[in-house]
């Protein structure tokens, strides 16, 4: 169901479709803000998320293991690729972002990992033969295409054989919206680019659909009190929309500076709706792993509290190892946020 703004953007606006790689990954500097422990910083054994890290990359790695070669679908910085590429033979990783292939080339040569090779394409037209590689992984990925369906379509396709998936998936069972309907807008001013965002999140059916609307600054710099909400727009991202700050007149006011309008619109999973997807598809032996590894957040807050984690450094990427494997051994046969699912043998 559209929100005001979105009814009044799509009446009133000009909107030209787009992809989220367009729109959202090619803007980015780092996908992950530089902040990916190994990647960006050193292990740090007193941050309880390196440990979790560790622990998910272990859980990708242990949930395809036995493979030689494995695909990663798009790995924003180059996680999980970088981190799981001591384990295989080789793996490739896609994205139809530009922009993120270039960094994730430039991570692996600063990080001297060789064994790594990062392809400008899109899951939904990969280019591969089927039966191409033994293991896929996709971390939060998957939706972030124009057709996940067909995306996850396509992964089955050049999966071999007895080959799995591993995936994180944005579960609109609890993931975000918190609400029924979540409203963003933030502007970004760069350069010679004056942008509004808005973006709208929805439960029923869960979706999420992203504006750009793109300004002519010279003209707003004439209507002071239209660039000072820009300007106040522009000092946080994804700001909470405020109906009565922000409203249709708002955008009325707004619409003779609108150059161009692009919009990307995405379909999200719940639970029920990705375990009927796979298992349409023809994916068998579908389990999920508890992504929050509960007994890895108590080990870590025991060892702080004895003080108990500087002793642990020499050992911390082996115990959080480990954290992973028994994860993916306490799998269950449901789909969780973190989904192994099979292509079936011959």
């Amino acid at each position: 169901m559209e929100s005001k703004i979105e009814s009044w953007i799509k009446t009133h606006l000009s909107c030209v479709r787009t992809t989220s790689a367009e729109l959202t990954y090619e803007r980015l500097d780092s996908q992950a803000y530089a902040n990916l422990p190994v990647i960006y910083q050193p292990l740090d054994v007193n941050n309880k998320s390196h440990w979790y890290d560790i622990a998910i990359c272990s859980a990708f790695s242990y949930a395809v293991r036995g493979s030689k070669v494995v695909l990663d679908v798009g790995p924003g910085d180059g996680w999980p690729s970088l981190r799981v590429a001591h384990n295989f033979e080789k793996v490739i990783g896609i994205d139809p972002s530009h922009r993120r292939v270039s960094v994730q080339r430039q991570n692996a040569k600063r990080l001297g990992i060789r064994n790594v090779e990062f392809l400008e394409m899109d899951v939904i037209n990969m280019s591969f033969p089927d039966n191409s590689f033994d293991g896929v992984i996709a971390a939060n990925s998957i939706e972030q295409s124009n057709n996940p369906i067909l995306a996850l379509e396509e992964v089955f396709r050049v999966l071999k054989p007895g080959g799995k998936l591993a995936m994180i998936f944005e579960n609109y069972d609890h993931y975000i919206p918190r609400y029924d309907k979540d409203e963003f807008l933030w502007a970004e001013i760069i350069a010679d680019e004056c942008i509004l965002f808005y973006s709208l999140k929805e439960k029923h059916p869960p979706r999420e659909v992203k504006y750009a609307l793109f300004l002519d600054e010279e003209w707003l710099m004439q209507e002071h009190d239209l660039r000072r909400k820009i300007n106040e727009l522009s000092e946080r991202r994804y700001r909470t929309y405020d109906d009565e700050k922000f409203g249709i007149s708002f955008f009325e006011r707004l619409a003779p500076f609108v150059i161009q309008t692009k919009y990307y619109e995405l379909s999200h999973f719940t639970s029920d709706l990705l375990q009927e997807t796979l298992t349409r598809i023809g994916f068998v032996n579908i389990k999920g792993v508890d992504i929050n590894i509960p007994q890895l957040s108590e080990f870590f807050e025991a060892a702080k509290k004895e003080n108990k984690l500087e002793k642990l450094e020499p050992v911390m990427e082996t115990i959080g190892e480990i954290f992973g494997i028994v994860a993916v051994e306490s799998s269950v046969p449901r789909v969780l946020d973190f989904t192994i699912a099979q292509k079936p043998s011959l």
